[in-house]
């Protein structure tokens, strides 16, 4: 059994490879996300460029820190709405009205 996994992973590493030599590209799984650059913007959160449930926070208009919206005590997953500048449940989402300054 240990032998036919590592055959099958071999044999994926060595399709990748030759992908790649190719000059195909990668699937989006195994390429590196877009990157995020807080310069030239004020400083404070921003949605992920790639992952709702993640957000960005700009520092000093230079330094860029990636946040995590954690789930709920239920086990919601909550997602980062730049609007409210907050993570909420989808359904909290829905539900929230929009900020009025």
């Amino acid at each position: 059994m240990i032998k036919i996994l590592t055959s099958l992973a071999l044999s994926g590493i060595a399709v990748l490879a030759a992908a790649s030599a190719a000059g195909a590209q990668q699937p989006a799984a195994l390429q590196a996300p877009a990157p995020f650059s807080c310069e030239g913007r004020a400083d404070g959160n921003y949605p992920h460029p790639s992952n709702p449930t993640k957000f960005m926070s700009c520092v000093a208009q230079e330094y860029a820190y990636e946040q995590s919206c954690f789930p709920t005590y239920q086990g919601e997953t909550t997602y980062y709405v730049a609007s409210v500048d907050a993570c909420l449940t989808a359904t909290e989402a829905r539900e929230s009205p929009p900020i009025l300054f």
